[in-house]
């Protein structure tokens, strides 16, 4: 009976050692940026609202992609670079990854839990970011993001508002730019 123990405490161990070492699949690892900040990815960029003009944001990613030299293609959102297990076309498997980004600004009035009155606008966006493998199509990595902020009505149109909100999604994909927008 003791063996019968010892075996199984043995055998139970060596399955925990090997779940424990089996590599993630996460993408934790993908490094987006290479040498002297090169970019390791092909984006894709679908930007959908019922408020806010998505030609303001494309301009902002291109303005990213332009800086960081990144290949930037404006899709919709039910564009198959979107979808896992689909490869990349063959003229874009020259870096490793792909990534999508589905970008959702919204600008809006909250309603007044007091009731009367009117409340100051937000500015918001949800935004998720999928990282691809180019050559499989394998989901690596997944990430959602989001964040609001009130509009000076008095400041004028919103446009600097989502441009800012672009910048600070874009910190999260792309901390160098960051800094390289704000000098």
């Amino acid at each position: 009976m003791r063996n019968l123990t010892l075996m199984g405490v043995f055998f139970a161990t060596s399955l925990l050692t090997g779940c424990a070492s089996t590599p993630a699949t996460s993408g934790a690892g993908a490094q987006l940026f290479g040498a002297n900040d090169m970019p390791h990815f092909h984006a894709y960029l679908a930007c959908t609202s019922n408020t806010v003009d998505c030609s303001i944001v494309e301009r902002a990613f291109d303005r990213w992609a332009g800086a960081r030299h990144v290949k930037l293609d404006t899709v919709m959102p039910d564009d198959q670079a979107f979808s896992a297990g689909t490869p990349s076309p063959a003229a874009e498997r020259s870096v490793p990854y792909r990534l999508t980004v589905r970008f959702v600004p919204d600008l809006s009035a909250p309603s007044n839990p007091l009731g009367g009155g009117s409340m100051p606008l937000m500015i918001s966006y949800a935004a998720s970011v999928q990282v691809f493998d180019a050559e499989t199509g394998h989901l690596l990595k997944t990430m959602s993001f989001k964040d609001k902020a009130v509009i000076d009505q008095n400041g004028g149109v919103a446009n600097p508002y989502i441009n800012a909100q672009v910048k600070t999604f874009l910190k999260h994909i792309d901390p160098t730019y960051e800094k390289l927008s704000a000098s």
